[in-house]
């Protein structure tokens, strides 16, 4: 029997456009109201996921920074993990030599090894990914460019970072195009103490193994008392993998999810802008989630 539900944000809970809808947020309440547990589980930060619920607060867990830190309902920092300062510099070149661009994250707060208009030329190009826009004028009058450009911060060298020792517990990789991702991927996929994941098509997340969202919700509700098989996960990303192939109970793509997610799955509902996670939420609380099984 699901008595909780885990849900990934971006492409998930939120729509292409980065927001939650109001029936969303009022399936989610209604969620709690039936006794149900509700987790986010997203590759933000804690401030980021915050600020993505926009004017829909909840009050629940949160796995943050793809399983790198878990908060309960009050907000508290219960557990977190972070990548070895040491590797840095290692880890930095081979992604470079690949082509990618490296960005260290913090919490609240991103690095950038790159002078100011470099930097600048760089948020133009993820935004035009993560924002679903190739013109360049729009994205620099969207609240989201704005604010993703001001959580971003220039440093001259590796070196300068290690100085500041800022604990950093993902390093985010754009890549030049979706093979040159699937290939780091790949590659740092094979270092048994990295876990490499995607968001988007062509970028790469690194974390610690242990940092990943389904190990992190996994251990989370066992120290509630609660089983995995009392679990539902949504999610549409290769950094959900991992919540759909750790054993809960109920493993729910969205329509919209990547081709691995989609096979990992054990049902699929409707797109993230179709409110596809209301819906199998929906459908839970119905009794009625088998509406939703995969066929083949």
């Amino acid at each position: 029997m699901i008595k909780i539900i885990a849900a990934d944000m971006d492409g998930t809970l939120l729509n292409t456009k980065h927001t939650m809808s109001e029936r969303t947020y009022r399936t989610i309440l209604k969620a709690q109201d039936a006794g149900y547990r509700f987790m986010i589980a997203t590759g933000r930060d804690y401030p980021g996921a915050l600020g993505a619920l926009g004017g829909y607060p909840l009050t629940c867990d949160f796995i943050t920074g793809s399983g790198a830190q878990i908060r309960n309902e009050k907000g508290e920092l219960l557990f977190t993990i972070t990548m070895d300062p040491d590797r840095f510099h290692e880890i930095s070149g081979r992604a470079e030599k690949m082509g990618g661009a490296v960005r260290f994250c913090a919490i609240g707060t991103d690095y950038v090894i790159a002078d100011p208009d470099t930097l600048e030329a760089r948020l133009i190009a993820e935004s035009k990914v993560f924002l679903g826009t190739g013109n360049e004028e729009e994205i620099r009058k969207m609240d989201l460019f704005h604010q993703m450009k001001k959580r971003v911060r220039c440093v001259s060298s590796i070196d300068e970072l290690l100085q500041k020792e800022i604990p950093i517990y993902k390093i985010f990789i754009t890549a030049p195009d979706g093979i040159a991702a699937a290939e780091m991927r790949k590659e740092f996929g094979k270092d048994p103490s990295l876990a490499a994941a995607s968001s988007f098509y062509n970028n790469v997340e690194l974390t610690d193994v242990k940092a990943q969202k389904g190990c992190a919700v996994r251990s989370y509700i066992e120290s509630l008392g609660f089983s995995a098989d009392e679990v539902m996960v949504l999610g549409d990303s290769l950094n959900d993998l991992s919540m759909f192939t750790e054993g809960f109970g109920a493993a729910v793509a969205m329509a919209n999810a990547d081709p691995e997610i989609l096979n990992a799955a054990d049902y699929i509902t409707l797109s993230n802008d179709s409110d596809g996670a209301s819906y199998a939420m929906e459908l839970l609380m119905d009794g009625k989630l088998n509406q939703l099984k995969k066929t083949i």
